[in-house]
């Protein structure tokens, strides 16, 4: 099996993912944002092939790195487990035909109130939830539900940007430090 994996060396600990892929028989072809001398010689030694693209989030670039790739061996799978490359991946993915997670799907999991309406549309219990795109529906949801809520930028990584509310002033606190107070979107949901 040829496996293209984006960003195989940042962070540090994606050249595990690398190596168990080689450990159980794959071959796998890099592609990344540094040039391939960045990587330590044991990655280097881990991967069948390595293509560098300008960014790992930039479609065009991937697609092109993958197409390259698959003008030598053919592509099974194109796989990354960076939350921000998943998107992209999926786009690709089902514009040259490789199998693995579909867009609607990548796009789900990357926003957060989408998901939680398509996991009570299938039955799912969720926290009550909103994405919000201003202050004044931020605060609506909060009179409406009360308090703790959990104030995230709706396509955030992780935790990161997160901010647990318990009162009016943290909210207005989280709103302003999270860009809502200025027009971003937003995730905002119960702490349950």
């Amino acid at each position: 099996m040829n496996v293209c994996f984006l960003d195989p060396g940042f962070p540090s600990n994606q050249r595990e993912f690398v190596r168990a892929l080689v450990s159980v028989g794959a071959r796998v072809h890099g592609i990344g944002d540094r040039p391939v001398e960045w990587l330590d010689g044991e990655l280097r030694g881990w991967l069948a092939s390595y293509r560098q693209v300008r960014s790992t989030v930039d479609e065009g670039e991937i697609e092109r790195a993958v197409r390259e790739a698959q003008g030598e061996v053919w592509i099974d799978r194109l796989e990354t487990v960076i939350e921000a490359h998943v998107l992209p991946a999926a786009h690709v993915r089902e514009r040259l035909g490789i199998p693995g997670t579909l867009s609607r799907t990548a796009w789900l999991c990357r926003d957060k109130p989408a998901m939680k309406e398509a996991l009570r549309a299938a039955g799912v219990p969720c926290a009550a939830s909103a994405g919000v795109a201003g202050a004044e529906e931020a605060r609506a949801f909060a009179r409406e539900i009360g308090y703790p809520l959990i104030v995230k930028p709706r396509d955030s990584a992780g935790a990161a940007g997160t901010w647990r509310v318990d009162d009016d002033a943290g909210l207005e606190s989280a709103l302003r430090e999270s860009g809502v107070a200025d027009g971003a979107a937003a995730a905002i949901e119960e702490f349950v």
